[in-house]
């Protein structure tokens, strides 16, 4: 049995949702704006714990397009008030022209966002051996909770040499 692990903004309330949808082996890890700085020596070596201790072989990146954070950004361009906040921000200012061209704006900022994430994990000097040696799919959600509806993507794909 596959045991997966979710890392998710805890605004969205999302965990129940997960669990009926993946079953009850998953594990959740949240950060505001679902934001991990894998930089930071904490959340990489707690996950790298993770993955290795529960033997986890797939990792969900989710993102909900009702996110209070992401529709602030988006709809009110609130203030960034904390790191996250400035991160997602600044990805947003970033890519401006290709999100404001999309009729789902937040989806396309969480979009942009998970292969960003994923991009770090994959060249983290770290995470990235640990997932290639345990053979972890690493994949996004994209959700909407309010409605238990979801649909789910490869990230690697995003990634890979033709």
């Amino acid at each position: 049995m596959s045991k997966k692990l979710f890392l998710l903004c805890p605004m969205i309330h999302g965990e129940m949702y997960l669990k009926e949808r993946f079953g009850g082996d998953s594990f959740f890890m949240t950060s505001l704006g679902s934001v991990f700085d894998f930089s930071l020596d904490a959340y990489a070596d707690s996950l790298i714990h993770l993955l290795i201790q529960e033997d986890v072989t797939e990792i969900f990146q989710v993102h909900d397009i009702e996110s209070p954070i992401l529709n602030g950004i988006v709809n009110n361009g609130d203030f960034p008030i904390s790191p996250y906040h400035q991160f997602l921000h600044s990805l947003y200012k970033k890519n401006y022209n290709e999100i404001v061209q999309d009729p789902n704006k937040i989806a396309s900022l969480a979009l942009i966002h998970m292969k960003h994430q994923a991009n770090h994990i994959f060249q983290h000097a770290k995470l990235s051996p640990i997932i290639i040696e345990n053979k972890i799919e690493v994949y996004g959600i994209l959700s909407q909770i309010s409605k238990r509806k979801s649909i789910q993507f490869d990230l690697k794909m995003a990634f890979q040499k033709l």
